[in-house]
């Protein structure tokens, strides 16, 4: 059996002592609205709570579907990278970066200089090193980035039709290597799930793929809310933000292959105040053939 965890939208850093030189266009906007509401509702405390269960779960990999920082600072992207190292090894991390990490032209050179452990070997532009590929249990895990630059009031994401042909690939050599696969991104790859400001551009190509070679789950986040639909015969999930006062959650995903199948069971486990911690508040089992 091996088991994966699945954390999104962290939004862990601080940004008290930002000078005002470096809020700049859509980062002033963004600073206020952290500053009126956002800072009250991501707690450093709840993710550490939150971190402390994933812990007790004893998972074999941690995927994390984006959005650990507010407005792709430097100084954030140094901090969320200090978290990750104290979190686990980087190769304990399957990392894919969020709209929030990526959020000007200066995010991606900060990510090169402090997340160089946790990204593609060739990461020399944003998404030019995606989909990251990783073997663990007989299962290939493929990661793409659908993180990229836009503009203010917008929240969008993209994959781009040259990511998304290397994904044809990836999904194809898994297919002829008889490997089940899944998908992490961070914008929800399904059409209509969110309004088109938030909503991934490329969510119809997308979408059309995964029904093509029917990844075995796909995990997303940055809509800050749990829901699971489907994709053809794939089930995706979308978690809430790991850091909110509101509903901070991870999902646990068990799964093993026999007799040609891949069997998985997922438990989604939420803040619960009352019982002081996290409990299981929702549940899935399928099964998905290699």
């Amino acid at each position: 059996m091996t088991r994966l965890i699945h954390l999104t939208d962290l939004h862990l850093s601080s940004l008290d002592g930002i000078g005002a030189r470096k809020l700049v266009g859509k980062r002033w906007t963004s600073f206020l609205s952290w500053r009126r509401r956002r800072r009250h509702i991501h707690r450093r405390d709840v993710l550490d709570r939150l971190a402390e269960a994933v812990r007790a779960e004893r998972p074999d990999l941690l995927l994390i579907t984006g959005d650990l920082v507010q407005i792709g600072l430097d100084s954030e992207i140094r901090e969320a990278a200090a978290w990750l190292a104290a979190l686990a090894a980087p190769e304990d991390v399957f990392l894919v970066p969020g709209n929030h990490d990526v959020y000007a032209r200066d995010s991606w050179p900060a990510l090169r200089r402090h997340w160089a452990p946790w990204l593609p070997a060739e990461h020399n532009r944003a998404r030019s090193g995606y989909p990251l590929v990783r073997d663990i249990g007989g299962l290939r895990l493929i990661g793409a980035s659908s993180a990229c630059v836009t503009p203010i009031f917008s929240a969008r994401g993209a994959l781009g039709g040259a990511q998304r042909r290397r994904l044809d690939a990836a999904w194809q050599q898994a297919a002829e290597s008889n490997l089940p696969t899944a998908l992490a991104v961070h914008h929800p790859p399904v059409p209509g799930i969110t309004r088109w400001r938030k909503a991934l551009r490329d969510n119809k190509a997308v979408s059309r793929r995964i029904k093509t070679f029917r990844p075995a789950f796909t995990v997303c986040g940055h809509l800050h809310r749990n829901l699971q639909q489907q994709c053809g015969n794939t089930p995706v999930f979308v978690t809430a933000s790991a850091s909110s006062i509101h509903d901070a959650s991870y999902r646990v995903i068990d799964f093993e292959p026999a007799d040609g199948e891949l069997r998985l069971s997922m438990q989604l486990k939420s803040l619960d105040p009352a019982a002081d911690g996290f409990t299981r508040t929702d549940s899935h089992q399928w099964v998905s053939m290699t």
